[in-house]
């Protein structure tokens, strides 16, 4: 009788153990973590290397697209977007915003001039975005009304971003962007930006993933990452 005893509670201990093992693992992050980003999230890549670094086990499979996905049919388990949450199925947190800025190159400017107010855009090149999903182009956030992408002059029409920016650096036209995707080129004096006395809207940038009671360990520690460190960047 004794020995049985010491064999059971031998038995219970690994039992206890192997439970223990178990939710330990349930509760570490790991895994392939699908996430689809917009073509300025490029500039995320220092964050998201630090995130990878926290994470090991979490293998990262990212998407990058301007175009709308769809997050729940297309198997993302979480997604980066600017502007407001549109879909009732998923769960969204706020995680920053930037400003849009309007720039040329100094080259472009010393030719062309400077616009001085929004209504001297219609004189110049503009380089112009137009939104994968919809089709329709992007309005310059000038609060002048009237002063909207559809009566600026196109010089080129793009659905990314980098053709934007390399045109704009170019000295082919003006280019309406995020401030952090020019910022380097601001600093160094590659770029100028105009009309900033015009401009005070700004872009907001929320994670977005599926609604579930139970949220994976993965996408726990993603959405919380952003949250918290990807702005500024």
């Amino acid at each position: 009788g004794a020995q049985f005893l010491e064999r059971c509670r031998r038995i219970l201990g690994e039992v206890k153990e192997a439970e223990a093992e178990l939710l330990q693992n349930r509760d570490t992050p790991r895994g392939k973590l699908r996430i689809s980003l917009p073509s300025v999230g490029t500039l995320f890549m220092p964050k998201l290397a630090s995130f990878k670094r926290l994470y090991p086990d979490i293998l990262l499979d990212i998407d990058y697209s301007d175009r709308l996905v769809e997050v729940i049919e297309e198997g993302f388990d979480a997604v980066i977007r600017t502007g407001e949450p549109s879909d009732s199925r998923l769960t969204a947190r706020r995680i920053g915003s930037c400003r849009k800025v309007m720039v040329g190159a100094p080259e472009y400017f010393r030719v062309a001039g400077l616009p001085l107010t929004p209504d001297d855009l219609t004189k110049h090149s503009c380089l112009l975005y137009r939104f994968p999903s919809t089709g329709k182009l992007d309005a310059w956030p000038l609060q002048v009304a009237g002063a909207s992408s559809f009566n600026l002059q196109a010089s080129m029409v793009t659905n990314t971003l980098d053709p934007q920016v390399c045109f704009a650096e170019e000295g082919l036209g003006i280019a309406c962007v995020p401030e952090i995707a020019v910022r380097r080129q601001l600093q160094i004096g590659s770029l100028t930006s105009v009309l900033d006395d015009y401009n005070h809207e700004s872009m907001i940038f929320h994670v977005l993933w599926p609604s579930s009671p139970h949220l994976s360990p993965k996408i726990r520690v993603f959405v919380d990452f952003v949250v918290l460190h990807l702005f500024p960047l």
